[in-house]
């Protein structure tokens, strides 16, 4: 399997050389599993304090105004796939896999699964995906699930106020595209996968 320190990932993002162990412990023993499916915050206001997040703060968005949350769970499939403006960085508290896709990976509205790549991410590595890579939630590599600190530019993924008129456009900052088989699918979520929906196993 691919991973963050493939050549191919140079494509979709940079992994971080640094020393995340804060996060990780934080969210080992501070951040809850649910008990199927996953959870996911946006934003925990105690995860400010901690000093990796200060010091991603301002090296990579330069004090802009950032939030930091996690997604804890049991996912092992592809599911959905989204983009934001300005990039993302995920810090692995766990053995996790992310399955990512890009722009120019969309051929008339829509992506097939088989242009999908699955990139492994060891527990403590922090990566930062660039401003319009498809990515969705991590993939679980055990049978006690994932867990993987999220930091976005502030306010993405709050609910919209009102529906947008661009069926892509899930929430603040996200686009979103689902596979048909998918309870965002069921939702009125754009279907925008084509292609098996794709599923991680270990």
């Amino acid at each position: 399997m691919l991973t963050a320190r493939s050549s191919e990932f140079k494509k979709y993002g940079e992994l971080i050389e640094e020393n995340f162990d804060d996060v990780v412990q934080y969210l080992l023993f501070n951040s809850p599993m649910p008990e199927q499916n996953n959870l996911y915050v946006r934003d925990d206001l105690k995860m400010h304090n901690l000093k990796s997040f200060l010091e991603i703060k301002n090296k990579v968005y330069k004090n802009k105004e950032t939030e930091i949350g996690y997604c804890n769970g049991y996912n092992s499939k592809l599911n959905c796939l989204e983009y934001h403006n300005g990039i993302e960085v995920d810090i692995a508290a766990t053995d996790l896999v992310l399955l990512l896709a890009l722009q120019e990976d969309v051929h008339d509205g829509v992506i097939d699964s088989k242009d999908v790549k699955a990139f492994y991410i060891k527990k403590g590595e922090a990566v930062i995906l660039y401003s319009g890579v498809f990515h969705f939630s991590p993939c679980k590599l055990s049978d006690s699930g994932f867990k993987c600190a999220i930091i976005l530019p502030d306010g993405t993924n709050k609910d919209l106020e009102k529906p947008s008129e661009d069926k892509k456009y899930w929430k603040e900052n996200k686009w979103l595209y689902a596979h048909k088989d998918t309870n965002q699918a069921k939702l009125g979520a754009y279907i925008g996968i084509i292609g098996e929906n794709i599923e991680v196993k270990y």
